[in-house]
């Protein structure tokens, strides 16, 4: 690969991610968890593109709790 191309972090620099648990857990009627402010925006028409919502999103509580039975 050319070097014009390549490019370079200062040593001392730090990566960082952040998510919200809404993105992430899914499960919204799992466990007796109760709706959330953004439970409701979603569900508003007009309010998200296409409608999506964060009651599935990437089911990582679903998933976490089939993988550590």
């Amino acid at each position: 690969m050319s070097n014009e191309f390549t490019r370079s972090f200062p040593r001392d620099f730090v990566w960082g991610a952040a998510t919200a648990s809404y993105q992430i857990e899914g499960a919204a009627n799992e466990d007796g968890r109760g709706e959330s402010v953004w439970d409701r925006f979603c569900a508003t028409p007009g309010k998200v593109r296409n409608g999506e919502t964060g009651a599935t999103a990437c089911d990582f509580y679903t998933a976490t709790a089939t993988t550590s039975r």
